[in-house]
């Protein structure tokens, strides 16, 4: 499945607006589900989400194994492991992967290697302004 990519404005307004590939999700949690874009991050180990995703599908984070990520917002975050069901919008296959959530302005939802990109063959065609899902055989 393609979908286009999306621009958006830059933090300082006196940046030009850009094109990235955030593709429409759905996450389902022990209670509820959230839906919006979640950013496919090549250069991320782990998908991550903010802790209001969380909150909102019904995780307890004090449940979860806490893991260390760097990077992001130019330092160390501690994320919770949690275990979630996510879909991307558009394909019918639901899969799980063990995500962090963290608490940070800097990170609402990021698409990473580990399960995310083991579950799905991705083709980014910057040129051209796409990215191409497709479930990995």
């Amino acid at each position: 499945m393609k979908f286009p990519y999306l621009k958006l404005p830059s933090f300082d307004p006196n940046f030009k607006w850009i094109a990235r590939p955030y593709v429409p999700i759905k996450l389902t949690g022990p209670n509820e589900f959230w839906e919006g874009y979640g950013l496919i991050d090549s250069g991320a180990d782990r998908s991550l989400f903010n802790t209001q995703i969380a909150e909102k599908i019904g995780l307890n984070l004090d449940k979860g194994q806490d893991e260390n990520f760097g990077g992001i917002e130019g330092g160390n975050l501690k994320a919770s492991l949690q275990k979630v069901k996510l879909q991307v919008i558009g394909i019918n296959e639901e899969i799980t992967i063990m995500a962090g959530f963290v608490n940070s302005s800097g990170v609402a939802a990021i698409l990473g290697q580990e399960g995310f990109f083991d579950s799905f063959r991705i083709k980014f065609e910057r040129d051209h302004g796409i990215v191409e899902i497709n479930l990995a055989k």
